[in-house]
Protein backbone atom coordinates (compact mmCIF):
# COMPACT_ATOMS: atom_id res chain seq x y z
CA UNK A 1 0.00 0.00 0.00
CA UNK A 2 2.58 2.40 0.79
CA UNK A 3 4.52 1.27 -2.40
CA UNK A 4 1.62 2.06 -4.67
CA UNK A 5 1.24 5.62 -2.28
CA UNK A 6 4.68 6.64 -3.63
CA UNK A 7 4.32 5.46 -7.66
CA UNK A 8 1.28 7.68 -7.20
CA UNK A 9 3.18 10.26 -6.06
CA UNK A 10 6.15 9.69 -8.55
CA UNK A 11 3.75 9.86 -11.58
CA UNK A 12 2.65 13.46 -10.09
CA UNK A 13 5.78 14.57 -10.08
CA UNK A 14 6.57 13.54 -13.74
CA UNK A 15 3.64 15.47 -15.08
CA UNK A 16 4.41 18.30 -13.71
CA UNK A 17 7.91 18.48 -14.45
CA UNK A 18 6.32 17.21 -18.13
CA UNK A 19 3.64 19.98 -18.23
CA UNK A 20 6.70 22.72 -16.55
CA UNK A 21 9.20 21.58 -19.71
CA UNK A 22 6.68 22.08 -22.02
CA UNK A 23 6.13 25.30 -21.00
CA UNK A 24 9.20 26.21 -20.89
CA UNK A 25 9.93 25.50 -24.18
CA UNK A 26 7.20 26.92 -25.14
CA UNK A 27 8.99 30.31 -23.38
CA UNK A 28 11.83 29.81 -25.33
CA UNK A 29 10.07 29.31 -28.53
CA UNK A 30 8.33 32.34 -28.33
CA UNK A 31 11.38 34.64 -27.71
CA UNK A 32 13.71 33.07 -30.59
CA UNK A 33 10.84 33.89 -32.79
CA UNK A 34 10.62 37.11 -31.17
CA UNK A 35 14.51 37.93 -31.41
CA UNK A 36 14.16 36.43 -35.25
CA UNK A 37 11.46 39.07 -36.17
CA UNK A 38 13.01 41.83 -34.52
CA UNK A 39 16.37 41.09 -36.09
CA UNK A 40 14.19 40.87 -39.78
CA UNK A 41 12.85 44.24 -38.97
CA UNK A 42 15.77 46.04 -37.75
CA UNK A 43 17.93 44.81 -40.82
CA UNK A 44 14.69 45.58 -43.10
CA UNK A 45 14.80 49.38 -41.86
CA UNK A 46 18.22 49.62 -41.86
CA UNK A 47 18.16 48.38 -45.76
CA UNK A 48 15.87 51.37 -45.96
CA UNK A 49 17.52 54.16 -44.49
CA UNK A 50 20.89 52.90 -46.24
CA UNK A 51 18.90 53.09 -49.42
CA UNK A 52 17.81 56.52 -48.66
CA UNK A 53 20.77 57.98 -47.66
CA UNK A 54 22.53 57.19 -51.35
CA UNK A 55 19.59 59.39 -52.71
CA UNK A 56 21.26 62.47 -51.16
CA UNK A 57 24.73 64.13 -51.36
CA UNK A 58 26.72 63.52 -48.15
CA UNK A 59 27.30 67.05 -46.64
CA UNK A 60 29.97 65.75 -44.92
CA UNK A 61 31.51 64.61 -48.08
CA UNK A 62 30.60 68.47 -49.71
CA UNK A 63 32.07 69.92 -47.03
CA UNK A 64 35.59 67.86 -47.63
CA UNK A 65 35.87 68.55 -51.35
CA UNK A 66 35.41 72.30 -50.42
CA UNK A 67 38.31 72.57 -47.82
CA UNK A 68 40.30 70.15 -50.51
CA UNK A 69 39.32 72.75 -53.37
CA UNK A 70 40.78 75.67 -51.15
CA UNK A 71 43.95 74.24 -50.16
CA UNK A 72 44.75 72.87 -53.18
CA UNK A 73 44.16 76.54 -55.29
CA UNK A 74 46.77 78.26 -56.45
CA UNK A 75 47.45 81.36 -54.57
CA UNK A 76 50.81 83.74 -54.80
CA UNK A 77 51.62 83.42 -51.46
CA UNK A 78 54.29 80.77 -49.92
CA UNK A 79 52.11 79.66 -47.05
CA UNK A 80 49.35 77.69 -46.79
CA UNK A 81 45.63 79.72 -46.04
CA UNK A 82 43.87 79.64 -42.99
CA UNK A 83 39.96 79.04 -43.65
CA UNK A 84 36.98 78.63 -42.15
CA UNK A 85 33.91 76.74 -44.01
CA UNK A 86 30.65 77.98 -43.02
CA UNK A 87 27.51 75.66 -41.46
CA UNK A 88 26.02 73.85 -43.94
CA UNK A 89 21.97 73.49 -42.99
CA UNK A 90 22.28 69.64 -41.73
CA UNK A 91 18.30 69.52 -43.29
CA UNK A 92 19.64 70.03 -46.52
CA UNK A 93 18.65 67.37 -48.98
CA UNK A 94 20.61 67.16 -51.95
CA UNK A 95 20.03 65.17 -54.68
CA UNK A 96 23.27 62.59 -54.78
CA UNK A 97 26.36 63.10 -57.23
CA UNK A 98 27.99 60.55 -59.27
CA UNK A 99 30.77 62.27 -59.99
CA UNK A 100 33.37 64.57 -58.14
CA UNK A 101 31.55 68.11 -57.25
CA UNK A 102 32.33 71.08 -59.72
CA UNK A 103 34.13 73.81 -57.39
CA UNK A 104 35.20 77.29 -58.08
CA UNK A 105 35.23 80.94 -56.63
CA UNK A 106 31.89 83.51 -56.37
CA UNK A 107 33.81 86.11 -57.27
CA UNK A 108 37.44 85.29 -58.93
CA UNK A 109 38.98 88.56 -58.13
CA UNK A 110 38.11 87.99 -54.19
CA UNK A 111 39.62 84.72 -53.64
CA UNK A 112 39.91 85.82 -49.32
CA UNK A 113 38.80 87.39 -46.75
CA UNK A 114 34.82 86.42 -46.59
CA UNK A 115 33.86 84.94 -49.96
CA UNK A 116 31.89 82.33 -51.17
CA UNK A 117 32.19 79.25 -53.24
CA UNK A 118 29.63 78.00 -55.69
CA UNK A 119 29.33 74.20 -55.39
CA UNK A 120 27.56 72.15 -58.07
CA UNK A 121 26.89 68.85 -59.44
CA UNK A 122 27.48 68.92 -62.94
CA UNK A 123 26.24 65.27 -64.07
CA UNK A 124 23.65 63.07 -63.04
CA UNK A 125 22.04 65.95 -60.68
CA UNK A 126 21.14 69.41 -61.44
CA UNK A 127 22.10 71.39 -58.47
CA UNK A 128 24.31 74.63 -57.28
CA UNK A 129 25.06 75.61 -53.21
CA UNK A 130 26.21 79.05 -52.32
CA UNK A 131 29.13 77.89 -49.88
CA UNK A 132 30.29 81.02 -47.69
CA UNK A 133 34.00 80.56 -46.02
CA UNK A 134 36.67 82.72 -45.19
CA UNK A 135 39.99 82.56 -46.29
CA UNK A 136 42.90 84.54 -44.42
CA UNK A 137 46.46 84.12 -47.03
CA UNK A 138 50.06 85.76 -45.47
CA UNK A 139 53.02 86.54 -47.46
CA UNK A 140 56.42 88.03 -47.08
CA UNK A 141 55.77 91.73 -47.16
CA UNK A 142 58.27 94.71 -47.52
CA UNK A 143 58.55 96.90 -44.08
CA UNK A 144 60.54 99.67 -43.22
CA UNK A 145 63.95 98.73 -41.70
CA UNK A 146 64.39 102.51 -40.64
CA UNK A 147 62.34 105.36 -40.66
CA UNK A 148 61.82 107.67 -43.43
CA UNK A 149 61.69 111.36 -44.44
CA UNK A 150 58.68 112.73 -47.11
CA UNK A 151 60.11 112.67 -50.62
CA UNK A 152 63.21 110.42 -49.28
CA UNK A 153 63.94 107.58 -52.39
CA UNK A 154 63.84 104.35 -51.13
CA UNK A 155 66.21 101.05 -52.08
CA UNK A 156 66.44 97.77 -51.29
CA UNK A 157 68.95 98.36 -48.02
CA UNK A 158 65.77 100.25 -45.92
CA UNK A 159 63.63 97.49 -45.90
CA UNK A 160 62.71 93.94 -44.81
CA UNK A 161 60.84 90.73 -45.34
CA UNK A 162 58.10 90.10 -42.42
CA UNK A 163 55.35 87.40 -42.81
CA UNK A 164 52.24 89.53 -42.74
CA UNK A 165 48.19 88.52 -42.76
CA UNK A 166 47.96 90.23 -46.34
CA UNK A 167 44.01 89.58 -45.95
CA UNK A 168 43.92 92.60 -43.82
CA UNK A 169 45.94 94.59 -45.94
CA UNK A 170 43.02 96.32 -47.94
CA UNK A 171 45.57 98.77 -49.57
CA UNK A 172 47.38 96.51 -51.56
CA UNK A 173 51.77 95.42 -50.44
CA UNK A 174 54.72 95.17 -51.90
CA UNK A 175 56.40 91.73 -51.12
CA UNK A 176 59.36 92.13 -54.41
CA UNK A 177 62.58 94.68 -53.46
CA UNK A 178 62.30 95.11 -57.39
CA UNK A 179 58.70 96.71 -57.07
CA UNK A 180 60.20 100.10 -55.41
CA UNK A 181 62.12 100.93 -58.40
CA UNK A 182 61.22 104.51 -58.95
CA UNK A 183 59.36 105.79 -55.65
CA UNK A 184 60.01 107.42 -53.00
CA UNK A 185 57.87 108.09 -49.01
CA UNK A 186 54.75 110.24 -49.76
CA UNK A 187 55.21 111.18 -46.41
CA UNK A 188 57.02 110.60 -43.02
CA UNK A 189 57.32 107.18 -42.48
CA UNK A 190 58.02 105.15 -38.77
CA UNK A 191 60.65 102.10 -38.92
CA UNK A 192 58.69 98.72 -38.96
CA UNK A 193 55.80 100.57 -41.17
CA UNK A 194 53.99 98.18 -44.12
CA UNK A 195 54.82 99.47 -47.27
CA UNK A 196 51.86 99.80 -49.48
CA UNK A 197 51.12 101.52 -52.63
CA UNK A 198 49.47 104.71 -50.33
CA UNK A 199 52.52 104.86 -48.66
CA UNK A 200 54.59 105.27 -51.45
CA UNK A 201 54.57 107.43 -54.31
CA UNK A 202 56.56 107.92 -58.30
CA UNK A 203 60.03 109.63 -57.87
CA UNK A 204 59.81 113.24 -59.23
CA UNK A 205 62.79 112.81 -61.64
CA UNK A 206 63.01 116.49 -62.69
CA UNK A 207 61.64 119.69 -60.32
CA UNK A 208 61.11 122.74 -60.99
CA UNK A 209 63.83 125.13 -61.47
CA UNK A 210 66.86 122.35 -62.36
CA UNK A 211 68.75 122.01 -65.15
CA UNK A 212 68.02 118.93 -67.85
CA UNK A 213 69.07 117.73 -70.46
CA UNK A 214 66.61 118.35 -73.60
CA UNK A 215 67.01 115.10 -76.15
CA UNK A 216 65.62 116.02 -79.49
CA UNK A 217 66.06 112.61 -81.96
CA UNK A 218 65.15 113.33 -85.43
CA UNK A 219 65.65 111.01 -88.86
CA UNK A 220 67.73 108.16 -86.36
CA UNK A 221 69.92 111.28 -85.35
CA UNK A 222 69.89 112.34 -81.62
CA UNK A 223 70.13 116.33 -80.46
CA UNK A 224 71.06 117.41 -76.81
CA UNK A 225 70.67 120.48 -75.07
CA UNK A 226 70.74 121.90 -71.84
CA UNK A 227 67.16 123.75 -70.54
CA UNK A 228 65.67 124.98 -67.41
CA UNK A 229 62.58 122.67 -66.42
CA UNK A 230 59.39 124.88 -65.76
CA UNK A 231 57.73 122.65 -63.32
CA UNK A 232 58.52 119.75 -61.43
CA UNK A 233 57.05 116.01 -62.54
CA UNK A 234 57.43 111.83 -62.66
CA UNK A 235 58.79 110.11 -65.16
CA UNK A 236 56.92 110.07 -68.74
CA UNK A 237 54.56 113.53 -67.65
CA UNK A 238 54.91 115.99 -69.76
CA UNK A 239 56.64 119.12 -68.55
CA UNK A 240 57.88 122.66 -70.05
CA UNK A 241 61.61 123.32 -70.31
CA UNK A 242 63.32 126.96 -71.26
CA UNK A 243 65.77 126.39 -73.97
CA UNK A 244 68.82 127.66 -72.81
CA UNK A 245 70.04 128.19 -76.11
CA UNK A 246 67.38 129.62 -78.06
CA UNK A 247 65.24 130.99 -74.82
CA UNK A 248 62.48 128.92 -76.26
CA UNK A 249 60.30 127.25 -74.50
CA UNK A 250 59.26 123.64 -75.65
CA UNK A 251 57.66 120.54 -74.09
CA UNK A 252 58.47 116.99 -73.66
CA UNK A 253 58.09 114.29 -71.41
CA UNK A 254 60.39 113.05 -68.60
CA UNK A 255 62.11 109.92 -69.61
CA UNK A 256 64.89 109.68 -67.23
CA UNK A 257 66.86 111.85 -64.19
CA UNK A 258 66.88 115.56 -65.24
CA UNK A 259 66.21 114.18 -68.86
CA UNK A 260 63.68 115.21 -71.12
CA UNK A 261 62.34 113.73 -74.67
CA UNK A 262 61.36 116.71 -76.72
CA UNK A 263 58.71 116.40 -79.43
CA UNK A 264 59.04 117.90 -82.86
Amino acid sequence: MIYRYENNISIKTRRTLRKSMEKTNLSIARLTKFIVLSLFLFSVVSLVSAAGASEFQSLQSLRMQAEDFILQYAYKSPYPPRFDVGNIDSRLRLKACPVPLHIEYARHDKIHGNTALNVSCQQGASWKLLLPVRIELFDDVLVLARALHKGQIIDGNQVKHQKQNVTRLNNGYYSKDDELSGLEAARNLKRGTILTPASLRPREMVKSGQQVTLILEYKGLQIKSTGKALQSAHWGEVIKVRNNQSNRVVEGFVSGVAQVQVNL
